[in-house]
């Protein structure tokens, strides 16, 4: 486990999910968030079910393309050793990765955001992303339960991260809103 002031000095970015073991030799498959691929030069990557609880692993190999790869990571033998690594989160240093480009963000800046309507109204905090299929879903935590957040063309109008904000518009009828 790593500590917190090694933690804070890295920087880390999470960058997707080990999704399951791929064959018998320990190879993982992994479902990438960011979907730059910019996370494949890292020598190292951090695998936990958060941010407080990981691990280091020195990465062997990568290959495949697109939102999916399949990885190698030393220590990783066997599909069981993989299999129990199912499902967890992985985490780079933020120097391996390229500066976002205008209009697009790492989840980890993201999360944590004030989200708020465009009259003003605070509809609660960005909790979680996820891909379902077709388009991102934003899990808002408001005072009343979650909002789940479409994230389709003409939603999201304005992130700023300085200020700990985004302003939305959500789809007229949206429930919980």
């Amino acid at each position: 486990m790593l500590g917190a002031a090694l933690e804070a000095e890295l920087n880390l970015v999470r960058v997707g999910r080990l999704s399951r073991p791929h064959g018998l030799l320990g190879e993982i498959k992994v479902y990438e968030q960011e979907g730059s691929g910019a996370w494949r030069v890292a020598l190292e990557l951090f695998v936990g079910p958060d941010a407080k609880s990981l691990q280091s692993f020195d990465v062997v190999g990568i290959r495949g393309s697109g939102r999916f790869a399949i990885i190698r990571l030393k220590g990783v033998e066997s599909r069981e050793a993989a299999e129990a690594l199912k499902g967890q989160a992985f985490w780079v240093p933020r120097d391996c990765l390229p500066e976002p480009e205008e209009g697009d963000y790492y989840v980890d800046d993201l999360l944590g955001l004030q989200v708020e309507d465009e009259q003003g109204k605070r509809l609660g905090r960005l909790k979680s992303i996820f891909d379902n299929g077709a388009h991102e879903v934003y899990e808002v935590a408001g005072p009343n339960g979650s909002i789940l957040l479409p994230v389709t063309p003409g939603v999201v109008l304005e992130v700023d991260l300085d200020g700990g904000c985004m302003v939305v518009a959500p789809p007229v009828g949206l429930p919980g809103i």
